[in-house]
């Protein structure tokens, strides 16, 4: 059997924000503001159908967003989508049944998404009566099926208070509900696959036990495996099934995901490796090396967050995945972006020749981005640490920390052909004293303080406050720049009226560009 449509170079996704725009919406409306965008470009489009055991779509399973509620309970993000859900059941099939009917008539592959846990904080805690609606009842009513225990003493702001309130996949109640929810979503309607979201949120079992787990996890992917090639054989085409995991192989399995097992034994179509959030350091070859020869895909995950808003750094991401050998672009929490964006970008996302020669900025990742509370910890157990940002203390060597940035372009060919632009190198420093000074050296090259050029903030004065910051930039050649691997060391020279400040890297980056681009 075959797709209905071969696997496209970018994969969309929305988390079902038409839902929530000013109601009644209707087919029109969904046409032009979220399918009409992606109409003969080279992307998939993949819609979220629910959060917290809360769903918007046609489910006869699960609750249904305002259920049993009066709207007066609802929060105004609620009470939207739960009139939208009410106006489009009444008026038409549904909203599932319409977006993927929509997307069919516009040749767009269209997979619903589920989101295999939630760890948002701002719900009330289960195992009172105090919750809001969006907590979902499938938690209220069973917190014995919870990660954290009814009356276990957790502290606060651990990994372990942060997932406490998911659903704990060891139990089989947890995986027959996941199982049935899932299936439902292909066996009821016509639709290309389904993607299980197991970094919405990172932790589906308890963190001792996740490891020992990962049999269990099998199981399920299995059981939904064995049930997508029946509905896919009644049909005569193959259904897709994608998983998104942690940034690591080693990361998926501490969380109980044995992602080689589902490559090797076929169980799924698609990896999409990351959380978006390291996307200059996840070990992106690993995934791609893991899956030769088993005919599974492997996309890349990019997230709409800082720096990666940023069209350069957005290139540079992308284009450092398609040089690993990725199958594509996996972009998340992009859907707020215009019409615009989206047909001006994705044509280029999708096409490394094109990216080739584009100007790019890789970064070094931070790990100061991820913080407790909700959500934030469910990631701390997902994502490795990353390099930014780094305290600059003076050694006794005189040597500094070393910054590794991965460049995927062919510098060195660029500029044997004529091809190759400015290059740069920026070193971003806060808490910078007036006779602080560092040395950088990249590849071992040094760039010595005062062959560069510094900007300061805030107010453009000459000499900032320890509050401040201070942007150090140097024009570099290839070499010392290099593809592969460009190691940025950092040295703090001894200052000659030590005030006791700490100077930290908040960033390093290095930016490329093209001759005539």
């Amino acid at each position: 059997m075959t797709d209905r449509y071969p696997n496209q170079p970018i994969i969309f996704t929305d988390d079902a924000w038409i839902m929530s725009e000013d109601p009644p919406i209707t087919p029109e409306i969904i046409w032009e503001k979220m399918i009409r965008p992606f109409e003969g470009m080279p992307a998939s489009l993949w819609w979220a159908v629910g959060d917290h055991e809360v769903y918007h779509h046609e489910t006869e399973i699960g609750e249904i967003i305002g259920d049993g509620y009066d709207l007066s309970e609802l929060s105004d993000f609620e009470r939207r989508k739960a009139l939208n859900f009410r106006h489009l059941t009444e008026t038409t099939s549904g909203p599932l049944t319409v977006i993927s009917s929509l997307c069919r008539e516009a040749g767009i592959e269209f997979l619903p998404r589920f989101r295999m846990n939630s760890h948002y904080a701002y719900y009330a805690p289960p195992y009172t009566d105090n919750v809001r609606p969006g907590f979902g009842r499938y938690r209220q009513e069973n917190p014995h099926l919870l990660i954290g225990r009814p009356g276990e003493n957790i502290p606060e702001d651990t990994i372990d208070w942060d997932i406490r309130t998911g659903k704990d996949y060891a139990y089989p109640e947890v995986r027959d509900y996941a199982y049935s929810m899932i299936t439902e979503m292909f066996e009821r309607f016509d639709v290309d696959g389904v993607e299980m979201d197991f970094n919405r949120h990172p932790g589906v079992f308890r963190r001792e036990e996740a490891h020992q787990n990962r049999y269990l996890m099998t199981d399920l992917v299995r059981r939904v495996r064995k049930r997508l090639d029946e509905v896919g054989a009644e049909r005569g085409r193959h259904l897709k099934l994608a998983v998104r995991v942690a940034p690591t192989l080693a990361n998926a399995a501490r969380m109980g995901l044995d992602v080689p097992k589902w490559m090797t034994d076929g169980l799924v179509d698609t990896i999409i490796a990351g959380v978006g959030w390291i996307p200059f350091e996840m070990p992106i070859a690993e995934f791609v090396e893991e899956a030769r020869g088993t005919g599974c895909a492997v996309y890349g995950c990019l997230e709409g967050l800082r720096p990666l808003v940023d069209e350069s750094a957005l290139r540079a991401a992308s284009y450092r995945y398609w040089e690993a050998g990725a199958d594509g672009i996996y972009l998340y929490n992009y859907f707020t972006l215009p019409p615009t964006w989206i047909r001006r970008t994705i044509p280029e996302l999708a096409d490394p020749a094109r990216l080739k020669t584009m100007s790019k900025r890789y970064e070094a990742d931070h790990a100061d981005r991820i913080q407790y509370g909700g959500h934030g910890g469910a990631f701390r157990n997902a994502v490795p640490a990353a390099q930014m940002p780094i305290t600059l203390i003076e050694t006794s060597t005189g040597r500094g920390p070393v910054v590794n940035i991965d460049v995927a372009d062919d510098v060195e060919a660029a500029r044997a052909e004529g091809k190759l632009g400015r290059c740069t190198l920026g070193v971003s420093i806060e808490h910078f004293a007036p006779d602080d000074k560092v040395d950088v050296l990249l590849n071992g090259d040094l760039l010595a303080w005062g062959t560069g050029r510094e900007s300061y903030m805030p107010g453009g004065r000459k000499w900032p406050t320890l509050e401040g910051e201070v942007g150090l930039q140097y024009d570099i050649d290839s070499p010392p720049l290099r593809k592969g691997v460009n190691k940025v060391e950092i040295r703090r020279r001894p200052a000659a009226n030590d005030v006791g400040n700490q100077p930290v890297v908040t960033n390093v980056e290095i930016t490329i560009t093209y001759q005539d681009t």
